[in-house]
């Protein structure tokens, strides 16, 4: 058997979470934790003068799990019993929907960001904006195609372009593509697994004005869902010159940030002082 890494296409574009939540459980899925933390951060230094609510796209945002972290106070743990609850069982998916909408209004957040999403999966994104998770979701694929005038629309005062699980699925093209119809202003926050090469974004990145640092710690993603997935992570590492000792050897993926701004702004702070607990 080829080894690769484990496909999940299956429970990304359902009518409703619940598989997508149930499965993940199981893997100790953590990083839109991880994510949510640290981007909200990151909003709060980079729109600290800015007197309109920040504005933020999620890449590969799928049915919008980071926007509910960082637009309430639940927290994964939450999410995760809510959808475990046998009172949700019964429900159609218009009626999970509506019951996602009322939680996430009673936990909401004051001041929390306006999130558009962005993915391919129609299914996963109407869920999340019929819920409230997202404000606006779009569904396109950046990799084949340039942004349309709705997306363009979208992307013109965003203040942080995230993601936590979109690199592998996509690539340098996508970035490209978002840089040339956003402002000069824009931070990219990127999660991405060790087993792949983040290079080609940041040289991307960096035609269009902006700076790539890491930060040295590291950020479980999930378990590996057996052997030979694991195999596999730790083969891809190691092929990077990376020591797998204590992470993917130890049964988790984990994945990197990585931070893009201007380089004025990389001077001026970089990001070891910027969020120095990640160092």
């Amino acid at each position: 058997m080829t080894l690769q890494k484990a496909d999940f296409d299956a429970i990304y574009d359902q009518p409703d979470p619940r598989a997508y939540f149930s499965t993940l459980e199981q893997l100790d899925y953590t990083i839109p934790q991880h994510g949510a933390d640290v981007f909200a951060q990151l909003l709060r230094m980079h729109a600290a003068d800015d007197n309109h609510r920040p504005k933020i796209l999620d890449l590969c945002c799928s049915y919008g799990v980071v926007a509910t972290l960082l637009k309430t106070d639940l927290d994964i743990g939450d999410i995760y019993a809510h959808y475990r609850d046998p009172a949700t069982a019964p429900l159609s998916s218009e009626q999970l929907a509506a019951a996602d909408q009322h939680l996430l209004l009673e936990h909401h957040r004051p001041g929390a960001p306006h999130v558009v999403g962005l993915d391919v999966a129609r299914h996963a994104v109407d869920y999340a904006v019929a819920t409230g998770a997202l404000d606006a979701g779009i569904v396109e694929n950046l990799e084949l195609n340039d942004p349309s005038p709705q997306l363009i629309a979208q992307l013109s005062d965003v203040s942080l372009i995230t993601t936590t699980g979109g690199v592998g699925y996509v690539t340098h093209r996508t970035f490209d593509r978002l840089l040339e119809v956003t402002s000069g202003s824009v931070w990219v926050a990127a999660f991405c697994l060790r087993t792949y090469d983040y290079q080609r974004i940041a040289e991307t990145l960096r035609t269009h004005g902006l700076h790539t640092e890491r930060a040295t710690r590291t950020f479980p993603q999930r378990r590996f869902t057996g052997p030979q997935e694991q195999q596999w992570a730790v083969s891809q590492v190691r092929s990077r010159g990376v020591d797998p000792a204590g992470k993917e050897a130890d049964g988790f993926y984990h994945a990197e940030l990585y931070l893009s701004r201007p380089s004025a702004e990389v001077d001026a702070r970089p990001l070891a002082q910027l969020l120095p607990e990640l160092f």
